[in-house]
């Protein structure tokens, strides 16, 4: 009996995908990934990783998503393709579907998964490397050390939300930072932390700073995200 794959490609470096995973999408009949609609544009960041492993000669399915809040229009868009992963797999075909960074964080691929369990699907899932484990290691920096805790914590919108979650935690991972950046980005800036911005990680398009005031001067795309550290500069 075939089983329906969850596969992780990794934050964008074609690359940080692992080997198991790059497998099974050697090995599947039908990739399914997804995509984004801004402006009635179709973008998807994960297809090129797709053709870099060279795996056009698969029949690839696109799913594309509103960038918006409302999620009525995502979920028919997973409903619609959980269907569609159903009819392939039940006409016999190996099904992948990829998604960015890690499988089961913040991942497009956990709304579809859920219908697939809830279908009683086979279904197994392939992990990867997310977004700020390669900032990190871009920033070349330890996101925990002995008893530090670490917090990920998406759409932060205000100084004092971050002020707050380091009262419990070392260090703070924030997520999706676009829609909140211009509301604490001044405030950030005065306080005595150690800052690691990323954005478009693993492309051609990375960037990374410790300065702030550089960040000042970019338009924050949505693949982006903020590492702080409760440790100051001066320790």
């Amino acid at each position: 009996m075939q089983t329906i794959h969850g596969i992780a490609l990794g934050p964008g470096d074609p690359e940080l995908l692992t080997i198991k995973g790059l497998r099974i999408l050697k090995e599947a009949d039908i990739i399914f990934y997804p995509g984004s609609i801004s402006k009635g544009i179709k973008k998807s960041f994960v297809y090129p990783i797709l053709e870099y492993h060279k795996l056009q000669d698969k029949t690839l399915i696109g799913f594309y998503l509103e960038m918006s809040d409302n999620r009525t229009s995502a979920k028919e868009v997973y409903a619609n393709t959980a269907r569609k992963i159903e009819k392939a797999y039940t006409l016999g075909k190996k099904v992948a579907v990829v998604c960015e960074g890690d499988v089961s964080l913040y991942a497009s691929f956990s709304y579809i998964l859920e219908t697939l369990h809830s279908l009683k699907l086979p279904v197994s899932l392939v992990p990867g490397i997310n977004s700020f484990t390669l900032g990190a290691a871009k920033h070349q920096i330890p996101l925990s050390l002995l008893n530090d805790k670490v917090a990920i914590i998406p759409r932060i919108y205000t100084i004092e939300e971050i002020n707050t979650y380091f009262k419990d935690f070392d260090t703070l991972v924030l997520m999706k930072i676009r829609s909140g950046w211009q509301h604490f980005e001044a405030a950030l800036i005065k306080q005595d932390l150690t800052c690691y911005y990323c954005e478009r990680l693993g492309t051609d398009q990375e960037f990374i700073t410790t300065d702030l005031q550089q960040v000042l001067k970019r338009e924050i795309p949505y693949f982006s995200l903020l590492i702080i550290k409760k440790n100051t500069k001066n320790d």
